[in-house]
């Protein structure tokens, strides 16, 4: 150790810490060898505990007149992050205006870097590299294709090409549902391995990882590592590990995995990269999408972003030669694009010819989607119905004072729920039984016992309306004995081992029909599943975003891409009450190019990307007139910066469309415009945020938003 006293051999380091902080602190370097490199892992002293943060180079400059603390012990002899690593997630620090520390402590695993004493002393009792925590693999049997496309076999070619070449490569690839994406992806992940690079292929939910995790397995045997949240803390701990060290070269994750440790990258690839999934809604506010783009061009890599539906910014870009596009037209199994056929429900009142029939009535189900699940069902033949909404029933209401049940924390109704088994058997005996169950809210996660009283007048006879996934699972077991049912909603499946569980025994015809949310929309290839049916597409149109006719039409067309993917012929039914809505339409016609051309007129109209660029001020407090204060404060402070410049259009305040959420009031302005010219306006805010908010209020900086709900 070094002598205090001598001040002028004193050594000083910084060190990122995983907290809200704008920068590094500066610590006393107290060994006799050289301060450690950048990236590598320290513990450190903080107040009364000690944390592990990340060194951040050599302070050549510390303040006078501070007593500094020292650092209490190295724990990685190389640095844990490497020097394009850390370069990367710095990079997207300083884009989406969040914390340098706290990005790098949400880019690691949390068995590597910790923020709390007790997670710093396991962690220092671990020490540095894997341990020995298994990861277990299913096995998806299919149908294996033998034989490329011609179609295939060109977008190999150019795509082994592109990563030959060692550059940037941004390559769009546009395959409709079933076209052999996947494939595609195997074979450029053998093009990169050839050239001594590693790949990392990421989808938007854990739903789809096990069936692309067991392709990639037989291609490429256990030499991969799977990322995601739904592994334990050892697990991903484990996992990150592997690639740190060069042990496997491929790496298949959801969004967090774009901060793997893959030395050498030479290829990304975004599955779905239109999915809304990709982008952070909390705190370290990241696209996935964007920053694979971002990491690609850093490292000199291909960069795959392969759609079904693909975003309108994506295909913009193609469109004006940013990104090269391949597209994939045709199944290599032959099969062809199921019918799609549209149910206007403002017709099918008064439908139901006889008693008997109308006694049977079901209020989500049309007459022809009831025919059609019968006729599928008897041929042998599995179904899966569609809706974007949890629950038995959506809102609780007094008949006698018209009370309607909310959450008292959030400006939410709550939804009654009465039990969250997953699969209904036989004539609907367990649905049956389910007992009251509970009213929940879908924020905050409070519960209330199902049904209560009135709390306004005490009648103790209150009502239900409206339908979620429960309520149709439930409906489905009655109107047709003797089916097995399945729900695929956040409800039921509490883990990754249950949700492959029942994606494989619907595979494996065990189960008749499926209900699910939009889990259900993508990526899944199930071979005896013939009918899609929709119940409600009116739902993703009416809510207040600009990319509402966008992620209707994406989520209807992934839906329908699940039918009829093998020999079978596939039908879709789409119930909904805006029949001539052109995203309906268009989805209904297989016609991504005529919805994009319509789409697009629209927002170069109204100014909306990718024409104009978008930054999302958010405001949070628990007290409304603060939350207020500082976001009119906010837009004085932005008028003043701005000075009515042509480049930026500042829109708001207002409140959020759901005000309050977590007892917590939100606030938002918009900034419309170049690029650089709201970016320096967000800049600027974030740099003065601390006299422009009152004590207890919040302020989030969201680049490129896509949920302003």
């Amino acid at each position: 150790m070094k002598d205090k006293n001598q001040k002028a051999e004193t050594t000083y380091i910084k060190a990122l810490l995983p907290l809200h902080m704008p920068g590094p602190l500066t610590y006393i370097w107290p060994f006799d060898k050289e301060p450690p490199k950048r990236g590598t892992r320290l513990l450190l002293p903080l107040k009364n505990r000690q944390i592990i943060g990340i060194s951040w180079g050599v302070d050549d400059c510390p303040k006078e007149g501070i007593r500094y603390k020292e650092v209490a012990e190295v724990l990685d002899k190389t640095p844990l992050l490497t020097e394009k690593l850390t370069k990367f997630i710095g990079w997207a620090s300083s884009y989406y205006f969040y914390p340098l520390g706290q990005a790098m402590g949400e880019a690691l695993p949390s068995e590597l870097i910790s923020a709390r004493a007790k997670g710093a002393k396991r962690i220092t009792r671990a020490k540095a590299g894997p341990g020995r925590s298994r990861l277990e693999l299913f096995s998806w049997e299919e149908a294996r294709i033998t034989r490329f496309t011609p179609e295939q076999d060109r977008a190999i070619s150019v795509i082994s090409k592109e990563i030959s070449s060692r550059t940037f490569s941004p390559i769009l690839l546009f395959g409709v549902t079933g076209s052999g994406k996947t494939a595609v992806y195997i074979e450029a992940c053998k093009s990169a391995l050839k050239e001594g690079r590693g790949c990392l292929v990421m989808v938007p939910e854990i739903a789809m990882t096990a069936q692309l995790a067991s392709r990639f397995t037989r291609a490429f045997g256990e030499s991969i590592a799977i990322l995601h949240s739904g592994l334990t803390p050892a697990q991903r701990r484990d996992q990150w590990w592997r690639l740190r060290m060069g042990r496997c070269k491929v790496a298949l994750g959801t969004r967090s995995a774009i901060f793997c440790p893959i030395n050498d990258l030479g290829l990304i690839v975004v599955d779905e990269e239109h999915d809304p999934s990709y982008k952070q809604e909390e705190r370290f506010r990241y696209n996935a999408r964007d920053l694979a783009v971002a990491r690609a061009k850093m490292e000199n890599a291909t960069v795959i972003l392969g759609s079904g539906t693909p975003s309108v910014n994506s295909f913009f870009n193609s469109v004006n030669g940013r990104y090269q596009l391949i597209q994939l037209f045709k199944r290599p199994s032959g099969a062809k694009l199921p019918r799609i056929e549209i149910i206007d429900m403002r017709n099918e009142a008064g439908k139901s010819v006889s008693l008997k029939e109308k006694a049977a009535e079901i209020e989500w189900m049309a007459p022809r989607l009831r025919k059609s699940i019968r006729e599928t069902l008897a041929r042998r033949e599995q179904v899966l119905l569609f809706l974007n909404r949890r629950g038995l029933a959506t809102y609780v209401f007094c008949p006698a004072c018209g009370y309607v049940f909310k959450c008292s924390s959030c400006d939410v109704i709550l939804a009654w729920h009465r039990r969250n088994r997953t699969v209904l058997r036989k004539a609907g005996q367990e649905a049956l039984n389910g007992g009251p169950g509970m009213l929940a809210c879908h924020y905050c996660g409070k519960a209330l016992p199902a049904l209560p009283v009135c709390p306004k007048c005490n009648n103790p006879t209150v009502k239900t309306s409206g339908f979620g996934t429960e309520k149709v699972a439930e409906d489905l077991v009655q109107a047709f004995p003797g089916i097995t049912v399945a729900r695929i909603d956040r409800d039921t499946l509490t883990s990754r081992r249950k949700l492959e569980g029942v994606l494989r025994a619907f595979r494996n015809g065990k189960i008749d029909c499926i209900v699910g949310t939009q889990m259900v929309t993508k990526g899944h290839d199930f071979p005896n599943l013939t009918l899609v049916g929709v119940i409600s597409a009116d739902m993703s149109l009416n809510v207040p975003e600009f990319n509402a006719p966008e992620r209707t039409f994406q989520i209807l067309a992934q839906v329908a891409g699940r039918a009829g993917r093998a020999q079978k012929p596939g039908r879709v039914l789409i119930q909904t009450f805006m029949p001539d809505h052109y995203s309906i339409r268009s989805a209904a016609a297989h016609d991504f190019a005529g919805f994009y051309q319509r789409e697009i007129r629209l927002r170069e109209q109204l100014g909306y990307p990718p024409f104009y660029r978008l930054i999302n001020l958010k405001f949070t407090g628990k007290k409304k007139a603060n939350v207020e204060l500082a976001a009119e404060k906010t837009l004085e402070f932005l008028k003043a910066l701005s000075g009515n410049s042509p480049k930026c259009s500042i829109l708001g305040p207002v409140p959020c469309p759901k005000v309050r959420i977590k007892s917590r009031y939100r606030y938002q302005i918009l900034l419309k415009g170049n690029i650089s010219e709201i970016r320096r306006l967000a800049s600027m805010v974030d740099n003065k945020a601390q006299s422009l908010l009152p004590g207890g209020v919040r302020l989030g900086i969201d680049v490129d938003p896509i949920n302003f709900m």
